[in-house]
C-alpha cells in the first residue's frame, strides 16, 4: 500500500540498494554466474521470495545466518535477502577447518548455515561441534551441482510464493559480522552496520571512477 511504499522509500539498508536499482533499470543484467543470468528485476524478486521463505523457516531480524560457500549467484541473493529482512550475515572463509568454522558458528550464535555441495561435509562436521545451527540451506554453485540430501534447497526457497513480511531496516542496524583470521589469538568478529557497508560500497565506486 501507499504507506508501506513511503516507509520503503525512507529506508537505507543494504537490501534497499537492490530494490532501487531494480526500479531504475529493471531489465539491465545484474548477475551472470555460469548458466544463470538475472536482470535487476529478477534479482530483486528472487530476494523478496527468499525473504518470505526464510521467514517461514523461522529466521527473523537480528538472527545470525552463516554462509560457508564459494561465490555464486545464490550467495549474492542470500546476502541481499538477509540484509532486506534485517538478519545478520556471517560469511565464513571456506579455507578454514571444521574446528575453526565451529568456533565462528558458536561465537556468532548462528542458527542457520548455508553451504554448497563442495563444502557440505565441512559444514556439517563444524555444525555438529556444539553450535546453535538448527537448519542447513544448500546453495547451487557456478558449475552445475546436485542438491545435498537433508538440506533445504536454495531453488525451493527462491520459488516460494507469498509476499515478504515488512522488516523496517535502519542504517545503524547490524548487517554482517566478518571474522578476523585469528592467527595470533581467537578470531574477532567485526560488526558492520548497514551504513558502514554502504559507505564501503560508495568508496569503492568512487575509486573505480578515478582509475
Amino acid at each position: 500500500d501507499q504507506q508501506a511504499a513511503i516507509r520503503r522509500a525512507h529506508q537505507h539498508g543494504v537490501g534497499d540498494i537492490l530494490r532501487r536499482s531494480a526500479q531504475r533499470t529493471p531489465d539491465k543484467t545484474a548477475i551472470v554466474c555460469g548458466d544463470v543470468q538475472w536482470s535487476y528485476r529478477d534479482f530483486d524478486q528472487i530476494c523478496d521470495r527468499l525473504v518470505a521463505a526464510l521467514s517461514q523457516q523461522g529466521i527473523a531480524a537480528g538472527d545470525r545466518v552463516a554462509i560457508l560457500s564459494r561465490n555464486s549467484h545464490a550467495f549474492a541473493a542470500m546476502r541481499f535477502a538477509l540484509a532486506r529482512m534485517g538478519a545478520v550475515l556471517v560469511p565464513i572463509n571456506f579455507m578454514l577447518n571444521a574446528h575453526e568454522v565451529a568456533y565462528i558458528l558458536r561465537h556468532a550464535q548462528a542458527q542457520l548455515l548455508a553451504t554448497d555441495s563442495g563444502l557440505a561435509t565441512l559444514a556439517r562436521e563444524a555444525a555438529a561441534q556444539d553450535t546453535q545451527v538448527r537448519q542447513f540451506v544448500w546453495l547451487p554453485s557456478e558449475d552445475p551441482t546436485e542438491p545435498v540430501a537433508g538440506m533445504v534447497s536454495f531453488d525451493a526457497l527462491a520459488s516460494t510464493a507469498g509476499a515478504p513480511p515488512e522488516s523496517p531496516v535502519q542504517g545503524g542496524d547490524l548487517a554482517q559480522i566478518v571474522y578476523t583470521s585469528g592467527t595470533e589469538s581467537s578470531p574477532k568478529g567485526a560488526m558492520l552496520t548497514h551504513d558502514a557497508v554502504i559507505w564501503q560500497y560508495a568508496s569503492c565506486a568512487v575509486e573505480d571512477r578515478k582509475s
